[in-house]
Protein backbone atom coordinates (compact mmCIF):
# COMPACT_ATOMS: atom_id res chain seq x y z
CA UNK A 1 0.00 0.00 0.00
CA UNK A 2 0.77 4.01 0.04
CA UNK A 3 0.69 5.48 3.12
CA UNK A 4 -0.82 9.20 2.83
CA UNK A 5 2.22 9.90 3.23
CA UNK A 6 4.09 8.84 0.02
CA UNK A 7 5.78 5.80 1.60
CA UNK A 8 5.41 2.47 0.03
CA UNK A 9 4.82 -0.59 2.56
CA UNK A 10 4.78 -4.08 1.33
CA UNK A 11 4.30 -7.42 2.90
CA UNK A 12 3.51 -10.91 1.57
CA UNK A 13 -0.02 -10.86 2.17
CA UNK A 14 -2.58 -8.33 3.81
CA UNK A 15 -2.48 -10.01 7.25
CA UNK A 16 1.31 -9.72 7.18
CA UNK A 17 0.46 -6.08 6.20
CA UNK A 18 -1.61 -4.83 8.58
CA UNK A 19 1.01 -4.46 11.88
CA UNK A 20 3.31 -3.15 9.85
CA UNK A 21 1.43 -0.27 8.62
CA UNK A 22 0.05 -0.12 12.01
CA UNK A 23 3.80 0.43 13.28
CA UNK A 24 4.40 2.98 10.75
CA UNK A 25 1.84 4.66 12.11
CA UNK A 26 2.50 4.92 15.46
CA UNK A 27 6.57 5.68 14.52
CA UNK A 28 6.22 7.72 11.81
CA UNK A 29 2.48 9.84 12.21
CA UNK A 30 3.18 10.98 15.78
CA UNK A 31 2.01 8.50 17.53
CA UNK A 32 -1.26 7.83 15.39
CA UNK A 33 -3.00 4.61 16.76
CA UNK A 34 -4.47 2.29 13.82
CA UNK A 35 -6.77 -0.95 14.18
CA UNK A 36 -6.73 -3.41 11.86
CA UNK A 37 -9.92 -2.44 10.42
CA UNK A 38 -8.51 1.29 9.48
CA UNK A 39 -6.26 -0.70 8.28
CA UNK A 40 -8.29 -3.02 5.96
CA UNK A 41 -10.98 -0.05 5.23
CA UNK A 42 -7.92 1.84 3.79
CA UNK A 43 -6.57 -0.93 1.49
CA UNK A 44 -9.82 -1.66 -0.07
CA UNK A 45 -10.85 2.12 -0.24
CA UNK A 46 -7.22 2.01 -2.52
CA UNK A 47 -8.65 -0.79 -4.73
CA UNK A 48 -12.33 0.78 -4.93
CA UNK A 49 -10.97 3.83 -5.78
CA UNK A 50 -8.56 2.78 -8.41
CA UNK A 51 -8.89 4.89 -11.60
CA UNK A 52 -11.34 7.73 -10.41
CA UNK A 53 -10.11 11.17 -11.71
CA UNK A 54 -8.27 13.51 -9.11
CA UNK A 55 -7.68 16.34 -11.48
CA UNK A 56 -9.75 18.99 -11.57
CA UNK A 57 -11.56 20.12 -14.48
CA UNK A 58 -11.55 23.39 -16.03
CA UNK A 59 -14.83 23.73 -17.12
CA UNK A 60 -17.58 21.23 -16.08
CA UNK A 61 -21.00 21.07 -17.60
CA UNK A 62 -24.74 20.80 -17.07
CA UNK A 63 -25.48 21.06 -12.95
CA UNK A 64 -28.88 19.70 -11.58
CA UNK A 65 -29.28 19.67 -7.80
CA UNK A 66 -31.33 17.12 -6.06
CA UNK A 67 -32.95 16.51 -2.78
CA UNK A 68 -31.40 13.36 -1.26
CA UNK A 69 -33.90 10.77 -1.65
CA UNK A 70 -34.64 6.89 -0.94
CA UNK A 71 -34.29 6.42 -4.77
CA UNK A 72 -31.24 7.73 -5.08
CA UNK A 73 -29.48 5.86 -2.07
CA UNK A 74 -27.64 3.55 -4.23
CA UNK A 75 -26.32 6.89 -6.25
CA UNK A 76 -25.25 7.90 -2.99
CA UNK A 77 -23.33 5.20 -2.12
CA UNK A 78 -21.32 4.15 -4.92
CA UNK A 79 -20.35 7.74 -5.20
CA UNK A 80 -18.72 7.19 -1.97
CA UNK A 81 -17.32 3.92 -3.40
CA UNK A 82 -15.57 5.52 -6.06
CA UNK A 83 -16.13 8.95 -6.77
CA UNK A 84 -16.02 10.87 -3.74
CA UNK A 85 -12.62 10.09 -2.36
CA UNK A 86 -10.25 8.92 -5.01
CA UNK A 87 -7.16 11.18 -3.16
CA UNK A 88 -8.16 10.32 0.63
CA UNK A 89 -7.95 6.79 0.83
CA UNK A 90 -8.42 7.49 4.75
CA UNK A 91 -11.86 9.05 4.77
CA UNK A 92 -13.16 6.77 2.32
CA UNK A 93 -14.61 4.57 4.35
CA UNK A 94 -16.74 6.95 6.35
CA UNK A 95 -19.97 6.98 3.97
CA UNK A 96 -20.86 10.02 6.07
CA UNK A 97 -21.99 8.40 9.29
CA UNK A 98 -19.45 9.85 11.43
CA UNK A 99 -21.80 12.64 12.97
CA UNK A 100 -24.57 10.02 13.18
CA UNK A 101 -22.45 7.67 15.80
CA UNK A 102 -18.90 8.06 17.03
CA UNK A 103 -17.34 4.55 16.08
CA UNK A 104 -17.68 4.69 12.52
CA UNK A 105 -13.80 5.01 12.15
CA UNK A 106 -13.84 1.24 13.74
CA UNK A 107 -16.33 -0.53 11.58
CA UNK A 108 -15.95 -1.73 7.93
CA UNK A 109 -16.76 0.08 5.39
CA UNK A 110 -19.54 -2.34 4.42
CA UNK A 111 -21.64 -1.14 7.40
CA UNK A 112 -20.86 2.34 7.10
CA UNK A 113 -22.06 2.22 3.24
CA UNK A 114 -25.30 -0.51 4.66
CA UNK A 115 -25.86 2.22 7.66
CA UNK A 116 -26.19 5.32 5.07
CA UNK A 117 -28.14 3.68 2.45
CA UNK A 118 -30.71 2.87 5.48
CA UNK A 119 -30.99 6.37 6.79
CA UNK A 120 -31.68 7.67 3.30
CA UNK A 121 -34.44 5.02 3.03
CA UNK A 122 -35.91 5.91 6.68
CA UNK A 123 -35.71 10.21 5.54
CA UNK A 124 -32.81 10.56 9.06
CA UNK A 125 -30.34 11.36 6.15
CA UNK A 126 -31.32 14.20 4.67
CA UNK A 127 -29.84 17.18 2.04
CA UNK A 128 -29.18 17.69 -1.06
CA UNK A 129 -26.76 16.03 -4.48
CA UNK A 130 -25.42 17.86 -7.26
CA UNK A 131 -25.29 16.18 -10.63
CA UNK A 132 -23.31 16.97 -14.00
CA UNK A 133 -24.18 15.89 -17.18
CA UNK A 134 -25.84 13.09 -14.98
CA UNK A 135 -23.27 12.20 -12.90
CA UNK A 136 -23.13 12.16 -9.31
CA UNK A 137 -20.34 15.20 -8.65
CA UNK A 138 -21.19 16.33 -5.16
CA UNK A 139 -23.23 15.75 -1.64
CA UNK A 140 -24.42 17.73 0.87
CA UNK A 141 -25.71 16.40 4.28
CA UNK A 142 -28.30 18.73 5.88
CA UNK A 143 -30.08 16.31 8.44
CA UNK A 144 -32.12 16.68 11.91
CA UNK A 145 -30.05 17.46 14.63
CA UNK A 146 -32.13 15.35 16.57
CA UNK A 147 -30.42 12.23 14.35
CA UNK A 148 -26.39 13.32 15.00
CA UNK A 149 -24.99 12.02 17.75
CA UNK A 150 -22.17 14.13 17.75
CA UNK A 151 -24.15 17.80 17.63
CA UNK A 152 -27.41 16.77 19.20
CA UNK A 153 -27.52 18.09 23.09
CA UNK A 154 -31.31 17.36 23.70
CA UNK A 155 -32.99 20.30 22.56
CA UNK A 156 -32.99 19.61 18.79
CA UNK A 157 -36.67 20.35 17.81
CA UNK A 158 -36.98 21.94 14.33
CA UNK A 159 -32.82 22.40 13.83
CA UNK A 160 -31.89 20.99 10.71
CA UNK A 161 -27.57 20.89 10.79
CA UNK A 162 -25.10 21.28 7.87
CA UNK A 163 -22.48 19.05 8.35
CA UNK A 164 -20.71 17.91 5.81
CA UNK A 165 -20.22 18.50 2.11
CA UNK A 166 -18.12 16.15 -0.34
CA UNK A 167 -17.36 17.22 -4.35
CA UNK A 168 -15.58 15.14 -6.29
CA UNK A 169 -12.42 15.83 -7.24
CA UNK A 170 -12.71 17.02 -11.14
CA UNK A 171 -15.36 19.30 -9.75
CA UNK A 172 -14.08 21.09 -6.67
CA UNK A 173 -14.17 25.21 -7.30
CA UNK A 174 -16.86 25.15 -9.82
CA UNK A 175 -19.17 26.96 -7.16
CA UNK A 176 -21.28 23.48 -6.38
CA UNK A 177 -20.96 23.86 -2.73
CA UNK A 178 -23.01 26.93 -2.94
CA UNK A 179 -25.66 25.76 -4.99
CA UNK A 180 -26.10 22.80 -2.88
CA UNK A 181 -26.73 24.84 0.34
CA UNK A 182 -28.80 26.97 -1.40
CA UNK A 183 -30.76 23.93 -2.50
CA UNK A 184 -30.59 22.09 1.02
CA UNK A 185 -31.89 25.79 3.15
CA UNK A 186 -35.40 25.50 0.90
CA UNK A 187 -34.84 21.89 1.57
CA UNK A 188 -35.33 22.12 4.92
CA UNK A 189 -37.83 24.86 4.66
CA UNK A 190 -39.87 22.14 2.61
CA UNK A 191 -39.28 19.84 5.17
CA UNK A 192 -40.82 22.04 7.94
CA UNK A 193 -37.21 22.88 10.25
CA UNK A 194 -37.10 26.34 11.38
CA UNK A 195 -33.71 26.89 11.85
CA UNK A 196 -30.36 25.72 9.88
CA UNK A 197 -27.15 25.28 11.73
CA UNK A 198 -23.44 24.92 10.77
CA UNK A 199 -20.19 24.70 11.73
CA UNK A 200 -17.68 26.16 9.44
CA UNK A 201 -14.03 26.66 10.74
CA UNK A 202 -12.27 30.02 10.13
CA UNK A 203 -8.62 28.79 9.25
CA UNK A 204 -9.19 25.04 8.40
CA UNK A 205 -5.59 23.07 8.01
CA UNK A 206 -6.14 22.12 4.26
CA UNK A 207 -8.65 22.14 1.75
CA UNK A 208 -9.79 18.48 3.01
CA UNK A 209 -10.98 20.02 6.61
CA UNK A 210 -13.37 22.76 4.53
CA UNK A 211 -15.96 20.44 4.82
CA UNK A 212 -17.82 22.05 6.88
CA UNK A 213 -18.23 24.78 3.99
CA UNK A 214 -16.48 27.83 4.49
CA UNK A 215 -17.87 30.90 6.62
CA UNK A 216 -18.06 33.53 3.28
CA UNK A 217 -20.41 30.69 1.46
CA UNK A 218 -22.83 30.98 4.69
CA UNK A 219 -22.12 34.30 5.55
CA UNK A 220 -23.71 35.51 1.43
CA UNK A 221 -26.42 32.95 2.27
CA UNK A 222 -27.68 34.95 4.95
CA UNK A 223 -26.44 33.31 8.20
CA UNK A 224 -25.58 35.03 11.48
CA UNK A 225 -22.62 33.82 13.88
CA UNK A 226 -24.10 32.57 16.82
CA UNK A 227 -20.90 31.53 18.73
CA UNK A 228 -17.44 32.03 18.09
CA UNK A 229 -15.47 29.15 19.96
CA UNK A 230 -16.42 27.22 18.73
CA UNK A 231 -17.79 29.07 15.17
CA UNK A 232 -21.87 28.52 14.69
CA UNK A 233 -23.86 30.66 12.42
CA UNK A 234 -27.81 29.90 12.04
CA UNK A 235 -30.28 31.06 9.76
CA UNK A 236 -33.89 31.16 10.53
CA UNK A 237 -36.12 29.27 8.05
Amino acid sequence: MTCLCGQEITAEDVDALIPIVIDHAREVHNGLELTPVNVRNFLAAEERTAGAPTERLESIGDLEIVPIAPERAEDVARFFDHDAFPDNYAWASCYCTSYFEDDEANRPWQDNRAATCARIDRGILTGTLAYVDGKLAGFCNASGRTYLERRSDGDDSGICSVVCFVIAPPYRQHGIAGRLLDAAIEQARFNGFTVMEAYPRRNPDNATHAYYGSPGMYQRAGFAVTSEDPLVVRLDL
